[in-house]
């Protein structure tokens, strides 16, 4: 098995748009569950984003755009982050 000088940048685009997809799926399915599932932790986790009524309209506008807004907040920070952190350690890890 070889070992390659190379170390891999993430791409914060593609974190950006991953993790906001990943979080508006997560505000749909717990929308709703909230809707027409007796479950108090889905309309927990809906109120988190909004705090209109939940037949509103309103909630789903605020619940996507912050879902998509936290999803890029949260790829700028890890992967800055991490490939900050993955370049200071290329060195130290190849031997260099």
């Amino acid at each position: 098995m070889a070992v390659t000088d190379t170390h891999t940048r993430l791409s914060i685009s593609g974190l950006g748009w991953g993790f906001s997809a990943a979080f508006v799926m997560l505000f749909v399915l717990s929308m709703l569950a909230a809707l027409f599932l007796p479950l108090r932790a889905a309309h927990g986790v809906v109120t988190l984003l909004s705090d209109a009524d939940i037949r509103s309209t309103r909630i789903w506008i605020d619940g996507l755009v912050w879902s998509v807004a936290i999803g890029w907040l949260i790829a700028l920070v890890f992967g800055t982050i991490y490939n900050w952190i993955v370049a200071r350690r290329a060195p130290e890890l190849f031997g260099k």
